[in-house]
């Protein structure tokens, strides 16, 4: 992984014709949570022995592996978000509702990529609650 800023991702989501969706804002906002983090660090070891600081750069480098991480996970929801043509939080309900027409109530009858589509709404939803508190 390489080094990514707001900008790379922003054409990398332009380029692929990807959305910026709820489900994305759960991973951007665990990218700058590993970005504060990096950041009080640095802020806190400037007047530090060197052998402190050299220990504190270890974390630093993992905090910013994380938000690396992180945003690519944001791209990698909205690559999937676009390939199924639906919104896991956004258009979760409906694809649900949809599910439970075809299947008449029984959702039994779903397929293991239903299920687990339907998981990770619900999931996304529930972390996207989180942030929002």
């Amino acid at each position: 992984m390489s080094y990514m800023d707001y900008n790379q991702f922003k054409a990398i989501m332009t380029e692929n014709g990807y959305q910026k969706s709820k489900a994305v804002d759960v991973y951007l906002d665990k990218a700058m949570h590993y970005h504060r983090l990096a950041k009080r660090l640095v802020a806190n070891t400037h007047d530090k022995e060197p052998v402190v600081r050299l220990k504190m750069e270890k974390f630093v480098k993992k905090y910013d592996d994380a938000r690396i991480e992180a945003v690519w996970d944001a791209i990698n929801v909205a690559k999937l978000e676009k390939y199924q043509g639906w919104r896991f939080i956004e258009d979760g309900d409906e694809f649900i509702l949809q599910l439970q027409i075809k299947y008449q109530g029984n959702m039994k009858q779903a397929t293991e990529y239903e299920k687990k589509q339907v998981e990770l709404s619900t999931l996304y939803e529930q972390a996207y609650k989180e942030i929002e508190k």
